[in-house]
């Protein structure tokens, strides 16, 4: 019996696999020596107001935390790409996609801090 080979599902593996071990470099002492502190920061507080927002004018508290959750961790993840690539192609900044995963875990913490603060209101 053969199975129908997958191209992508090894690099998709190994994406999802850095994605989850990057959370060990929060505690290392590359978290303030590479900055990723200023990108988990950033993105935490700009997707909690962000969420805020869209929370109350954008009819996002109609659909559920999974999507509110994917928004705030895709939409922070994707504004630190945008960063990544400026600097490099402007500056000639080496890429680093920790910084754009040390974005996402803000976001996604930005997200849930602001539903659960948008509840409070």
């Amino acid at each position: 019996m053969s199975f129908i080979e997958c191209p992508i599902c090894p690099v998709m593996k190994e994406k999802v696999v850095n994605y989850v071990l990057d959370v060990k470099k929060i505690f290392s002492p590359l978290f303030r020596k590479n900055n990723y502190h200023k990108h988990l920061g950033y993105s935490y507080v700009l997707t909690t107001l962000s969420i805020m927002f869209m929370m109350g004018h954008m009819h996002l508290a109609d659909t559920g935390l999974f999507f509110q959750t994917f928004v705030g961790g895709f939409g922070a993840a994707f504004v630190n790409a945008v960063r990544e690539w400026y600097y490099g192609k402007y500056y000639g900044a080496p890429w680093d996609g920790t910084d754009i995963n040390m974005g996402s875990y803000g976001g996604i913490l930005g997200a849930l801090t602001g539903v659960y603060l948008y509840s409070l209101l």
